[in-house]
């Protein structure tokens, strides 16, 4: 019996849950661990003693301007007897226990039952600002009493180093919640260019498994589709045939003057039926792939043409590809840049994880709404650009870069030409990763990319 996986949202409650505990936790260990000791208590005379020559209880700050508010009735008390225990004027001395017990402060007997001598002691955080004889404050406060002093340190550095020791679990749990959608994605991706690809089944959380289940439905009723269209496509070429041949055989009788242009348009309708046919047959079906030099093919390909090919640079890029349909590719692309632009610049560069060859040539250009137009299947562009193609050589350059997991571009180029760019990913160094890197770039057929050469 398989084990049922559980829903997405109830790792995700998990997940807030384990972080509230983890938090009460560190709130419970904090209370334990770190216990707040009691307020300063310090009577006038010890303030005093303090301010005159301090053993350190008590911290200094120097300020030219005077205290910012005046002083409470409470305080003003408290200012007097410190003024008459230090030896100076009363408005020399300015109390702040705005913080402190509500402007408050604890009347305490110093004295004995014959002689009581009650006097005011300040407890917690408070403020004592004297001025000396420059003119000068001195501002006098309680060591521990301000925020972060002792103990709000030691509840920071706690809260800091929980947070710390939740950081690799928090990621451990993120990476895991993600990795099933991750896997998704990259299954999805594969469908988009290979219908055929199957689609693994990713097992938890429920969600996911739901989701990868729906895709691969949806995958195999595209590959059923793109039979039907295929075996459709066939069945209409080869109707189209018989009447083609039965036309070709009838215009032999004819004149010369009508039977050339005849025979001519027959040709035409003849080599299109067939680039149709391979295009749309060639569509989910690639060669073997191999580990290349793809600079090297290039090259290859270049010398075979002949023709004005000048090679600006190339860099070291190895790919995983099918060689058969990445040698027509470029065939067709650069016999394109020979016949509109006389001479092609070619550059081989490696650009992150991808490889760039980029191929352009002097010839007039495209205008801008043709560049992407160019890719649609029996397109054909200005007629600068339009010397008897049938419009299918972009649409397989592009079907055979995308079935590697690549792209095709076009741009033109300052004063004049036209530059394409072919960008593909380098081959995973690792074995395994070679053959998730052979899955995972779909495919397109090895008839197309010959039916494109000749497009």
């Amino acid at each position: 019996m398989r084990r049922r996986s559980p829903p997405l949202f109830l790792a995700i409650f998990g997940l807030v849950l384990l972080t509230l505990l983890v938090s009460q936790l560190v709130a419970a260990g904090l209370l334990v661990l770190v216990r707040p000791g009691g307020p300063a208590a310090m009577s006038t005379a010890a303030v005093a003693a303090e301010i005159r020559g301090g053993s350190g209880q008590l911290r200094v700050r120097t300020r030219a301007l005077p205290p910012p508010r005046a002083q409470s009735e409470a305080e003003a008390r408290v200012a007097a007897e410190l003024a008459r225990a230090l030896g100076v004027e009363p408005a020399d001395v300015h109390v702040d226990m705005a913080r402190m017990q509500r402007d408050r402060f604890i009347l305490v007997d110093m004295g004995t039952a014959d002689a009581p001598d009650v006097r005011p002691v300040l407890v917690g955080d408070f403020s004592v600002s004297v001025r000396g004889s420059d003119g000068r404050w001195r501002s006098f406060s309680p060591v521990g009493e301000a925020v972060f002093d002792t103990v709000e340190k030691r509840y920071v550095l706690l809260f800091v180093a929980g947070a710390l020791l939740m950081l690799p679990v928090a990621w451990w749990l993120s990476r895991l919640l993600a990795r099933p959608f991750a896997e998704f994605a990259r299954a999805a991706e594969r469908v988009g260019q290979d219908p055929e690809v199957p689609v693994p089944i990713i097992r938890a959380p429920l969600e996911a498994r739901l989701a990868s289940e729906a895709l691969a439905a949806m995958a195999r009723a595209l590959a059923g589709q793109v039979r039907r269209r295929i075996a459709m496509v066939g069945a209409l070429a080869h109707d189209f045939r018989t009447p083609l041949t039965r036309l070709a055989f009838r215009v032999e009788g004819l004149p010369e003057e009508v039977r050339a242009p005849m025979a001519a348009d027959i040709r035409e309708l003849d080599q299109m039926v067939t680039a149709t046919l391979a295009f749309v047959r060639g569509g989910p079906v690639l060669g073997e792939r191999t580990r290349l030099e793809l600079g090297s093919l290039v090259e290859e390909v270049a010398d075979a043409l002949g023709g004005s090919i000048a090679f600006a640079e190339v860099q070291p890029a190895v790919v995983l590809a099918d060689p058969l349909a990445l040698r027509r590719m470029f065939a067709n692309l650069l016999q394109n840049a020979l016949t509109y632009g006389e001479r092609a610049t070619v550059t081989v560069r490696v650009r992150a994880a991808h490889a760039e060859v980029d191929i352009a040539d002097e010839g007039p250009g495209l205008p801008t709404e043709d560049l992407v137009r160019v890719f649609e299947p029996f397109y054909r562009a200005d007629p600068s650009r339009n010397r008897g193609g049938i419009g299918l050589g972009m649409p397989i350059a592009a079907a055979v870069a995308r079935a590697h997991g690549g792209s095709v571009t076009l741009r033109n180029l300052e004063p004049r030409g036209l530059r394409v760019r072919v960008r593909l990913p380098l081959a995973p160094r690792g074995e395994a990763q070679v053959r998730a890197g052979a899955e995972a770039g779909g495919t397109a057929g090895t008839e197309a990319n010959r039916a494109g050469a000749r497009a």
